[in-house]
């Protein structure tokens, strides 16, 4: 967001970097590693003109929305294939969704997700170090620790809510605060998500959290703009342009060494005298050291190497959870006031509050059914990336697909429309209407007429419509064995601070919602838009 309100506060400087960029396009050649293949067609190329792919990546910036409903029911809907130009230069293979499993079931040294990922993130510059990319090790931390750490975290989450949300938003009953969404949604985030990350009180220190969202900057940064960077010139420019992520990383690492290092030793007393009053916190620092105890992996447990985990984790969890939640306050608060969706969650909350005596956990929060459906039903209209599912093809020859002919060559991206079907009308009625209940309305129904919820077919396919659930009409969080294993925290996360905001705090609705904007295929909430808060009377 910063940098492209830098843009709109220079144009003087946007003018010159759109020059040199499209300089370096046309000299360097965005289409010049694109191969056709065979039997696929590509959407937005003009055949027989010149430089038509090169013309169709630039042009899919203005035009990625319509290009991907229109080949959405040319192609997908019809079961058939084809392939996106991007201004990036990896022009994706989009699957139709009933080609998913034939992708996900690939094992990761056929089609993999981690290649996928290193690439599309710059991860030989990005990250300050390419192994964090390469081994991935902070994934199998989450994987392995937070499922199992939830119901000892959410206390903590929670206390965390409480305290930034009444910092930024106030105590004052009397007059209503302009609060800058995004803005503030990215600090509590922030604050929320290294609560789970490196504890209290470091997740309260202002120059940690400055310098975690500079370092996000940068990659986001980084990763715009080196795609239009000839490979050749890749060690050069990539060197040169990641200078502001090692300086913010050095700078993050500075803070937190001494914390982690102190961990190390408590984690080390512990293991000599199990009688030692030591008391270790959850959070991720502890679970990449027992993680890495366990795993025999040493060089996990050198202090640097802990610190820079924490990088990409970081940059992972709060913005994605950020645009999450900053679309769903702007999705709710502009709904029609006679839909009443505000006082059904304060209800819900309220209900659940008073039965859980004051206290979340896990079972209660799972009762939040039209919390959770506001939520899933804001990320399938305004969710903020058009395409998922990606896999970058690793075998060499490729990976054919026998049903319609075509293979995909070694080093290509397949990805399947997660936004075209999320707006199929015949899976969606008024599909680009947000209706917060959509989801909720019918699991409500079942369980009001079902006591006893047994594992029937109806009972499982009323529990596949909870937020974190995935397939093949909800993308979101990706599908199948490398599905966002973060999900499990996020809807709790964003439950309890919704669930605090309408307990807490009046916010008149908005007359019109203010509009996102679409960059290529990513999708950006309103940066500068704002919301009128006042504490409730009952608060």
């Amino acid at each position: 967001m910063a940098f492209i309100d830098f843009f709109e506060d220079h144009p003087l400087v946007a003018f010159c970097l759109i020059g040199l960029v499209l300089f370096i396009c046309i000299s360097g050649g965005i289409a010049s590693t694109a191969k056709p293949i065979e039997g696929l067609p590509w959407v937005g190329v003009q055949d027989g003109t010149p430089f038509a792919l090169t013309r169709a990546a630039f042009s899919s910036v203005i035009s990625g929305k319509s290009w991907l409903n229109a080949a959405y029911q040319k192609y997908s809907q019809q079961g058939k294939t084809y392939i996106f130009p991007d201004i990036s230069g990896r022009h994706e293979i989009v699957i139709p969704n009933n080609k998913l499993r034939w992708l996900t079931d690939k094992p990761d040294n056929v089609a993999s997700v981690g290649r996928a990922h290193y690439d599309v993130l710059q991860g030989d510059y990005a990250f300050t170090d390419p192994i964090l990319l390469q081994t991935l090790f902070h994934e199998r931390v989450i994987h392995k620790n937070l499922p199992r750490k939830l119901d000892a975290i959410i206390p903590d989450v929670w206390d965390e809510i409480k305290d930034c949300v009444d910092q930024t938003w106030g105590h004052d009953k009397v007059n209503f605060k302009d609060v800058p969404v995004w803005d503030n949604v990215m600090y509590i985030i922030s604050r929320l998500s290294n609560r789970l990350f490196v504890g209290k009180p470091l997740c309260r220190n202002e120059t940690f959290l400055r310098n975690n969202g500079a370092f996000a900057m940068d990659v986001i940064t980084l990763v715009a703009l080196m795609p239009f960077v000839p490979k050749l010139l890749h060690p050069i420019f990539g060197r040169l342009l990641s200078i502001p992520n090692h300086y913010h990383a050095w700078q993050i690492r500075r803070i937190v060494m001494p914390h982690i290092k102190q961990r190390l030793a408590d984690i080390d007393e512990l293991e000599r005298d199990p009688s030692s009053k030591r008391t270790i916190p959850e959070d991720y620092i502890t679970w990449h050291i027992r993680t890495a105890k366990a795993d025999g992996q040493a060089y996990q447990l050198n202090p640097d190497m802990i610190a820079k985990s924490i990088l990409p984790i970081e940059f992972a969890a709060i913005h994605t959870t950020a645009l999450t939640v900053t679309m769903t306050l702007f999705d709710l608060f502009s709904s029609p006031p006679s839909k009443k969706y505000i006082e059904g969650i304060r209800e819900e909350a309220e209900r659940l509050w008073k039965e859980c005596n004051g206290q979340w956990d896990k079972p209660t929060l799972s009762k939040m059914l039209r919390a959770d459906s506001a939520i899933r039903e804001s990320m399938r209209v305004s969710n903020f990336l058009s395409r998922g599912v990606s896999r970058k093809i690793l075998v060499p020859g490729g990976v054919k697909n026998e049903e319609e002919g075509w293979t995909a060559p070694e080093g290509s991206f397949v990805c399947v429309d997660a936004d075209s079907r999320h707006h199929d009308a015949e899976l969606f009625p008024n599909p680009d209407t947000y209706d917060a209940f959509r989801f909720s309305r019918p699991r409500e129904e079942y369980e009001a007429t079902h006591a006893d919820r047994s594992n029937s077919e109806e009972y499982l396919k009323m529990k596949n419509l909870s937020l974190i659930s995935t397939g093949e009409n909800f993308l979101v969080f990706g599908h199948g064995r490398h599905a966002c294993p973060g999900r499990f925290f996020v809807q709790h996360e964003i439950k309890m601070l919704l669930a605090y905001i309408v307990m807490n705090y009046e916010v008149p609705l908005l007359a019109e919602r203010p509009p996102n904007q679409w960059l290529g295929t990513s999708v950006i909430p309103p940066s500068k838009a704002k919301l009128k808060v006042q504490r409730r009377e009952a608060a």
